[in-house]
């Protein structure tokens, strides 16, 4: 991401699924029940702020409005599709999930606006079904914008299936001779520096993420010298070569 803002682009962040209990490292186990789903909505909340005012810390002034969140305050999977935690991982997408459409209306407003000039979406890898969902709603876009998946950890670096998910995720995009290629971006930061800023945005959502996790997020960067891997299509290597 700071590649593109130093680059001068806008970016919006769709923030999807952000109304939820889960805070395992919080205090919300104290929060009456009554009150744990506002308790804890309102704590990603804060992270979520903290998040673009940790990333724009490090940008000129004059690139500070160039990164925005738009947050569609969506149920996650355990209350949405009422699934245990464990489960998400195992739970395939609803063709009748409302937040599909919710996501897709939300992306066409972006496109009706003319500020969505590229997308970037969730692999889907590990098949966390809220990455799913959003990669199911957002693939009508990507035949005809520049597109390119974000490899989604901390699944990648634990999940046996990620790599059979990756091939799944392309098959179709083979098929219309539209293969997705890996592209790697740095932020001119050396790795070291790279990978404990990551450390830091990553542990920003301390509700959600231990340091454990935080260690294997921030340090799967290392095998790119710091850098982000995603999988784009031919539209994105044509557009931002």
């Amino acid at each position: 991401m700071i590649h593109w803002l130093t680059s001068r682009h806008t970016v919006t962040l769709l923030n999807v699924f952000t109304r939820s209990r889960y805070a395992p490292y919080s205090d919300a186990a104290f929060v009456h029940e009554n009150d744990e789903l506002s308790y804890v909505s309102a704590m990603r909340l804060r992270e979520d702020e903290l998040f673009l005012r940790r990333i724009k810390e490090s940008l000129p002034k004059g690139l500070k409005n160039t990164l925005n969140m738009h947050d569609l305050n969506l149920k996650d999977a355990p209350i949405r599709l009422r699934v245990p935690v464990d489960q998400i991982c195992n739970t395939p997408v609803n063709s009748a999930d409302p937040s599909l459409e919710k996501i897709r209306r939300a992306l066409a407003r972006q496109s009706e606006l003319g500020t969505m000039e590229a997308v970037v979406l969730p692999a889907g890898l590990g098949n966390d079904v809220d990455h799913l969902t959003v990669r199911e709603a957002a693939m009508p876009f990507v035949a005809s914008l520049p597109a390119a998946f974000y490899e989604d950890l901390p699944y990648l670096a634990t999940y046996p299936s990620s790599t059979s998910d990756l091939e799944t995720l392309n098959s179709p995009a083979k098929e219309r001779n539209d293969p997705l290629t890996e592209i790697i971006y740095h932020t001119g930061e050396s790795p070291t520096d790279a990978i404990a800023r990551k450390r830091k945005l990553v542990l920003n959502y301390a509700s959600q993420i231990d340091d454990e996790v935080g260690d294997i997020m921030s340090n799967f960067a290392a095998r790119y010298d710091g850098g982000e891997r995603l999988w784009a299509n031919k539209l994105w290597h044509s557009s931002f070569a």
